[in-house]
């Protein structure tokens, strides 16, 4: 009897989601491919794992699945421990590494990150997925992702963090822009009717409403974009102001058409961290990789933060640091 650990890795996610759309997305491939392997998987088997509803409504497991899903959860888990024999008696990044980065970061740094990790460590095999912050969160957890760079989230269950860039916030405008004319601001002057944002789904969002003291926006006009890039463009036309970390503003202002105003002492900031599944074997990759990120910082411009500032310390006082929340 033939079978991959693909199909064994496509089961076992539609019988956790109990949705074949849903863990298509999970595990990164399309619908039609997932329901394929299954259908082979079903085929070797000789018999139905899941009984398929009317509709978009949860799938269930058959008898035969009921059966199939301990043995297949026991091969997915011998299957990580050749893995991790394999990762013990090799070096820190030279095999494969599933990399999750969240959309506020990914475009700013991969430009940089790749490069580098090619020239110091040609033997990684790397694989990049940008996605939210809880998507991250949960496929660190899940298996999905050996490891994510997000902002930080602090103590969070199951997941260990080593925080390794500090990127201060600044005030974007349009460049004839009268508000702020001369810097630098306080959070609190930023009028929320002007304040414009990214969509639920992202931290940076609720950083922003963080940094002014807000919870929420209230408008007659709801003005929300999806990507920085289009909230950056919203800004220059003049549709209001934002926040933007110092991270991205190379990128998103290289044409120079949004004005730039710092804010008062202690500048708001967010605290990048590459985060990893607790007593994982890629704990060394990841600590390897923190490193390789740190050292990144002056071609960034933002602030490398030593390795022996743990999550959860005390912050730099001359900093005012915001948690990452949400999505």
């Amino acid at each position: 009897m033939n079978f991959t650990l693909r199909q064994i890795t496509y089961f076992l996610a539609v019988a956790r989601l109990g949705n074949f759309g849903r863990a298509a997305e999970v595990v990164h491939v399309s619908q039609p491919g997932l329901s394929s392997q299954i259908a082979q998987l079903e085929a070797r088997l000789g018999g139905v794992l899941f009984e398929r509803g009317a509709g978009a409504g949860p799938v269930r497991l058959t008898a035969l699945g009921e059966r199939l899903l301990p043995v297949a959860q026991e091969l997915m888990d011998t299957a990580k421990r050749l893995d991790a024999l394999a990762r013990a008696g090799r070096s820190p990044l030279s095999g494969r590494l599933r990399l999750a980065i969240i959309p506020t970061v990914a475009p700013y740094l991969i430009p940089h990150l790749v490069p580098a990790l090619r020239a110091i460590h040609p033997a990684l095999d790397l694989e990049l997925h940008e996605v939210a912050t809880d998507d991250l969160v949960s496929g660190v957890l899940s298996h999905r992702f050996d490891a994510g760079i997000m902002a930080s989230l602090g103590e969070q269950a199951g997941i260990e963090a080593e925080r390794v860039l500090r990127d201060p916030f600044l005030i974007a405008l349009s460049g004839d822009d009268t508000t702020f004319l001369s810097g630098p601001a306080r959070p609190e002057s930023i009028e929320a009717e002007r304040l414009l944002l990214l969509a639920d789904g992202h931290c940076l969002r609720d950083q922003a409403l963080e940094v002014c003291g807000m919870r929420s926006l209230r408008r007659k006009l709801n003005l929300e974009a999806a990507s920085m890039a289009t909230l950056m463009r919203m800004v220059a036309s003049g549709m209001g102001m934002t926040l933007i970390p110092k991270l991205a503003l190379a990128d998103e202002n290289r044409d120079g058409r949004l004005r730039i105003v710092p804010f008062a002492e202690p500048t708001p900031s967010r605290d990048l961290a590459v985060v990893w599944r607790r007593n994982a074997e890629v704990a060394a990759d990841a600590r390897a990789l923190a490193g390789m990120v740190r050292d990144l910082a002056p071609m960034l411009g933002v602030e490398p933060i030593p390795r022996s500032v743990p999550d959860g310390c005390p912050e730099v006082p001359a900093r005012r640091r915001i948690s990452a929340k949400g999505s």
